[in-house]
């Protein structure tokens, strides 16, 4: 009888240690549903991915284990910003955040590739990428200031940024249609959205701001202004290996 005990508490002790280990490590699939609910629930203080902003940075999470990430996200941080997602994501879905965290948080391997001077030169005039961004007060205002996104993202993300646009919109650049009462269609970057008004710079960095009564209707589409990259991607890395170059130059200033 002792022995039917102590085999049952065993037994318990091993179903228990194995509910601590993430049962969707390295699974792609887990990953990539993983990256969908992150961009839902973390991006607003995590950034896009996971870069860091209100909160910390999360592609380096290698001193925790995937325990003590699912219970950060099950039940939140004291004394920070981090809620509880106890009441909105169950088990499975916690796994899967784990899992795309892990996925991201692998640091850069292997010597940088890319001619940084040439991608300069590249960021300016082929790729066209200075009408829309700014870098060190020169270029466009309509999408993000880059001038330290090579110390915010690692390079398979700004990869992603470059040759997959739409999938990789950050906070406070989505794209926004306007049809006002005459006919006219404005289409630009969000700057303001409520039940009252709608504002929104346009192709030409022209501010708009209406009053939702006077418009027909204003649409918020699931894809960026940027147009897809016509570089190469020999030239992608020059571009990639300048930015990073220039988060380096940032650091140490």
């Amino acid at each position: 009888m002792v022995m039917k005990v102590f085999s049952f508490l065993l037994l318990s002790v091993g179903i228990a240690i194995a509910q601590t280990q993430n049962p969707l490590a390295s699974d792609p699939a887990a990953a990539s549903v993983g990256k969908g609910m992150f961009r839902v629930y973390c991006v607003g203080c995590h950034g896009i991915n996971g870069q860091g902003s209100r909160g910390p940075d999360l592609r380096s999470t290698q001193q925790h284990d995937d325990q003590e990430l699912f219970t950060t996200i099950r039940k939140g941080s004291q004394a920070t910003e981090m809620p509880s997602f106890e009441g909105s994501i169950d088990d499975t879905g916690t796994w899967r955040l784990v899992t795309y965290i892990r996925s991201i948080s692998k640091p850069d391997d292997g010597p940088l590739p890319g001619d940084p001077a040439n991608g300069e030169k590249l960021f300016w005039e082929k790729g066209g990428c200075g009408a829309c961004h700014r870098v060190n007060g020169r270029g466009g205002r309509l999408g993000p200031d880059l001038g330290k996104i090579g110390r915010a993202r690692t390079r398979i993300s700004l990869r992603e940024s470059i040759l997959t646009p739409d999938e990789d919109i950050a906070g406070g650049y989505g794209t926004i249609s306007v049809v006002t009462r005459d006919g006219k269609t404005i289409t630009g970057v969000e700057r303001g959205f409520d039940n009252f008004t709608v504002q929104l710079i346009d192709l030409s960095e022209t501010f708009h701001s209406f009053e939702r009564s006077e418009v027909q209707s204003v649409t918020r589409e699931n894809r960026s202004l940027m147009p897809k990259s016509s570089l190469s991607d020999s030239e992608v890395d020059d571009v990639i290996a300048w930015f990073i170059q220039l988060g380096a130059v940032k650091a140490k200033q």
